[in-house]
């Protein structure tokens, strides 16, 4: 699962969650050269270090296609979702 990490100087990290726990989540982070660990006390979250940090999760709710044969329209419409299956 994707998500940025947001930290309280402002600087965005992406990464990449390699476990989730209700109180635990270790991610892959980009430049960072080891797996992080956030723990969560009350609505908070925290880094190894105590910083507190904010972070949301990406998600794409429908596929995109980036080209599709015009020869079936139903089939088309029903890729992207306009039509029911």
């Amino acid at each position: 699962m994707y998500l940025l990490i947001e930290y309280p100087v402002g600087v965005i990290v992406e990464a990449i969650a390699l476990a989730i726990d209700r109180d635990r989540m270790r991610v892959a982070a980009a430049d960072f050269p080891d797996a992080l660990e956030l723990t969560r006390s009350g609505d908070r979250w925290f880094t190894e270090t105590g910083d507190i940090v904010q972070f949301e999760f990406l998600l794409s709710r429908l596929p995109v296609a980036e080209s599709v044969s015009s020869s079936r329209p139903a089939l088309v419409a029903r890729a992207a979702g306009s039509l029911p299956i």
